[in-house]
């Protein structure tokens, strides 16, 4: 197999893909020798497109490769897609999701704990986003659940796992740039973080 071919295969797959695609997906389906492989002719194609001043590069998120346009091209892309990337972030979901990408695996009680206030509201907002989900449930009286971030939240702000997950202050700033770019955020608190009157869910 001529290099040309295996370069147009890799780019196809990447393209083609509606999530981020693995180099070991890659090297099963386009027959490659080694994930290993893979990931050296990515290397290569990502110094063609810097040298002929392309608009994009392949980049490894949420452990795989995914196209992306370059940051002085993203105002362009955004506003193209204005409407339909734009989701309502409030203050504190972003506090909830901060809290939660730091600790994670986490339970709200301790959420709750940590921000001196109650967070059902933010919390089930950011499931429903598809930000955090439910890992599984704590062996504690109660059982309450215990949440993580998804591979979606990796994909929004640019991580490649959760380990590349910053310190406190770095993630705010990570957020901040992210929500300058495509997110949307309320300066009113949700509606409504208020102590409910069961306590924990079930």
């Amino acid at each position: 197999m001529s290099d040309f071919l295996k370069k147009g295969i890799i780019e196809a797959l990447i393209f083609a893909s509606p999530r981020p695609v693995t180099a070991k997906e890659i090297a099963k389906l386009g027959e490659f020798n080694s994930p290993a492989e893979v990931e050296t002719i990515v290397e290569e194609l990502n110094r063609f497109y810097e040298d002929s001043h392309r608009a994009f590069r392949i980049k490894k998120i949420a452990g795989g490769y995914q196209y992306f346009t370059i940051n002085s091209y993203a105002p362009y892309v955004s506003e193209l897609f204005r409407e339909k990337t734009k989701f309502r972030l409030s203050r504190a979901m972003l506090e909830v999701l901060s809290i939660i990408a730091i600790k994670q695996p986490i339970t709200k009680p301790v959420i709750d704990k940590i921000r001196g206030s109650e967070s059902s509201a933010s919390v089930n907002s950011l499931l429903e986003a598809g930000l955090i989900t439910v890992k599984g449930r704590q062996k504690t009286p109660g059982k309450p659940f215990i949440y993580g971030t998804t591979e979606e939240f990796l994909k929004i702000f640019g991580l490649e796992s959760i380990d590349e997950i910053p310190n406190e202050e770095e993630i705010k700033q990570l957020f901040e740039d992210r929500i300058r770019e495509e997110v949307e955020v309320e300066e009113t608190p949700a509606p409504q973080d208020v102590e409910e009157a069961n306590g924990e869910e079930a």
